[in-house]
């Protein structure tokens, strides 16, 4: 005996799933998702001299990309449920996905591909016709009662067919879905919470002047009640403030559906944290294991520099050897500096997992496999290394950082994989670059756009998770040339550029100094000028986002009506219903192997449009000297602000909350203020 089930949305019933009985899981929804070109960027993604750049425009703008199917269950039965396969077109993801018997890869994950497998060549060729699958994973892996999971399945194509069947094994029967391979208009562009997780701010994308939305649900459950919905038909995004009626366990898993005025829907997925932005380094200055005093130094140098954050590489015994002492642990806790790590500790609470780094670089190396299909190959096993870190830490959540191989297709591949999804586009590495053997690439450097376009593709590949920019700290040495460090001037406008396309943690690759004859990369530690200039930029560059973070950690880029001087570069952001962010660029600058040049911008005026939700009560901007007035002017729905003279970068912050200023400048005076003194005095 068979019955029918599926989850009533507002009315909708999309006839997606047939269960056997007694099987009580219910599909809250399923769709196919396509990565999103960006062919205004492929000049960054290949080797290509300038009058080639628009036909390989055209040429991205027509390729066939790859995608997601996503289905989203909801466990309706008393007793714990898991998915323990997934059928694509009748085939087992199990055994289609094969790991191959090479080596690990990255220490952590062996390659696996379906073209590994042993299936016949008739399943083969129907699972490259279904889009060709690369990784697949479900999150919770065990669903308990009345909660939700999703399944992912990274497809290297969008599907031949116009649906593709998907059956979910389950401890309790099984589930059969029809996924349509038709775009969908609505997406859940970003998710984020309050501290606490009592809140939820979620912003759904659809295109202008279309549907509205009209109704909100947590796993199922209808909460409209709880919701404030933002609306306006000439803004591309809906944001929703939702005060939920019981505050949300951490590290839970949770999943919303928006449900538009035409019928259309868009539903994300994700686990719950709160933390507040995160700003680390990467390596540490060099001593013996026995220097305890060199290493306590370094842990309070990180904090005057506004750093909060240590990552992953140490490279010094004597910070190693303190760091992993009761005493390093105080002290670090005690300042408020959190690691990123490799492996599963109890001795303390790690900010992230990090399951490996720049997997893509790996993916190259695997053999076996049609060159076409060698990104994505350690997908499965960074699945499998993700789940044992889980059941080691249920608590704490993983991240992975993707390099440029395969580029854009390795930040598509592996976007969707880990709880926070990084990406390392190093300016200065690539300029120097470009200058020792690629000066045919020289106008697509002379700005560090290269940031914004990677920081784009990548926000687009994790969405709705967070995205962590990495950015590169380092001098290039080679053995008959080096490069300089990046100047203040260039690091300050990446950290802008990533903030406007949506990044919410920052890291620095590396502190390290090369000895006195090595070569390769010279990390922050030298003591040169260049380098103790860069290093007290980033330390002001940290006072200045980490107080603005309470805004950026909950914030999603959104496309307003904005006029502004011609050599502005200005993009917004959304944070909540009560504050639009204006990140201010001044686009009159260049770069090359002597340094920056920039320009400043006089009686520099902008306006916008104010989205119909919000009526501004405050206009301030928020700079490594805390928190200054706007002048401005607001007339029915414009607003126009004097910047005056922009020299490198604002962010100007438009609120209604009569309290947001004088809260941020608060938390400036507690925690950055003195720190930025001592900075200022050593320059």
């Amino acid at each position: 005996m068979f019955r029918i089930t599926v989850l009533a949305v507002a009315g909708i019933l999309f006839g997606l799933t047939s269960l056997s009985a007694p099987c009580s899981t219910d599909v809250i929804d399923a769709f196919f998702v396509a990565d999103k070109p960006f062919p205004e960027f492929v000049q960054y993604w290949s080797d290509l001299p300038v009058d080639e750049w628009s036909r390989a425009a055209e040429r991205e703008s027509q390729r066939v990309l790859g995608g997601y199917i996503h289905a989203y269950v909801r466990n309706n039965s008393t007793q714990r449920v898991a998915v323990e396969d997934v059928l694509l077109q009748g085939i087992s993801l199990k055994k289609a996905i094969a790991y191959s018997d090479q080596r690990k890869f990255k220490k952590v994950a062996y390659a696996a591909s379906i073209h590994f497998s042993k299936l016949p060549k008739s399943q083969l060729d129907t699972l490259v016709e279904a889009g060709e699958p690369v990784w697949w994973k479900v999150d919770p892996v065990q669903i308990e009662p009345g909660a939700t999971a999703s399944v992912v399945i990274r497809v290297r194509r969008q599907p031949a067919l116009p649906n593709v069947s998907l059956r979910l094994e389950l401890t309790n029967g099984h589930a059969d879905i029809s996924v349509s391979n038709a775009p969908r208009k609505t997406l859940a562009k970003s998710i984020g919470f309050s501290s606490g997780l009592s809140e939820a701010f979620l912003y759904f994308e659809r295109p202008r002047g279309e549907s509205k939305l009209e109704r909100v649900f947590l796993d199922g459950n209808d909460i409209t009640k709880n919701c404030t919905i933002g609306s306006d038909p000439r803004v591309d995004i809906a944001p929703v403030v939702c005060k939920l009626p019981k505050a949300l366990d951490r590290a839970s898993f949770h999943c919303f559906t928006g449900i538009f005025s035409d019928g259309s829907k868009a539903t994300a997925g994700l686990r719950c944290w709160d933390h507040e932005l995160f700003y680390g380094v990467w390596g540490a200055r060099p001593g013996k294991a026995n220097d305890l005093d060199l290493a306590r130094r370094f842990i309070r140098e990180l904090a005057e520099h506004n750093v909060n954050g240590h990552m992953v590489t140490i490279a010094s015994d004597a910070v190693r050897v303190f760091m992993n002492s009761p005493e390093g642990r105080q002290l670090m806790e005690q300042l408020g500096i959190r690691r990123v790590v490799t492996e599963h500790t109890e001795a303390f609470r790690p900010a992230a997992y990090y399951l490996a780094d720049e997997p893509d670089t790996a993916d190259y190396k695997v053999e076996g496999v049609p060159a076409s299909s060698k990104i994505g190959c350690l997908g499965q096993g960074l699945v499998e290394r993700a789940n044992e870190l889980r059941n080691a830490d249920p608590l704490t959540p993983n991240m992975l950082n993707v390099d440029m191989t395969f580029k854009p297709d390795n930040w598509y591949t592996y976007g969707q994989l880990p709880d926070i999804f990084a990406a390392d586009p190093y300016f200065q590495s690539h300029l120097a670059d470009v200058y020792y053997q690629k000066l045919y690439k020289l106008p697509a450097y002379t700005k560090a756009t290269e940031v914004y376009a990677v920081a784009s593709c990548s926000q687009s590949a994790c969405a709705p998770k967070p995205l962590h920019i990495i950015l590169n700290s380092t001098q290039v040495v080679r053995q008959d040339w080096k490069f300089r460090f990046a100047t203040p001037i260039e690091k300050r406008i990446e950290v802008y550029y990533a903030l406007a396309a949506g990044a919410k943690a920052f890291s620095y690759w590396w502190f390290v100094p090369l000895s006195a004859r090595g070569t390769g990369s010279n990390g922050l530690g030298a003591d040169t000028p260049e380098a103790r200039s860069l290093w007290r930029e980033i330390g002001l560059l940290g006072a200045e986002v980490r107080t603005a973070g309470p805004i950026i950690t909950k914030a999603c880029p959104v496309n307003i009506e904005i006029e502004a001087h011609p050599r502005l570069w200005v993009r917004s952001l959304a944070s909540g219903l009560d504050t639009i962010v204006l990140i201010v660029v001044n686009d009159d600058y260049a770069c090359d192997r002597a340094g920056t040049v920039v320009r400043p911008v006089d009686r520099a005026k902008l306006s916008l449009r104010t989205p119909d939700w919000l009526s501004p009560k405050a206009v301030f901007e928020i700079s490594c000297d805390g928190v200054q007035d706007v002048k401005w002017n607001a007339a029915d729905s414009r607003l126009d602000l004097d910047l005056g003279t922009v020299n490198v970068t604002r962010f100007i912050v438009v609120t209604s909350d009569p309290d947001l200023r004088s809260y941020l400048q608060a938390l400036y005076d507690s925690k950055f203020a003195s720190n930025v003194a001592k900075l200022r005095s050593s320059q």
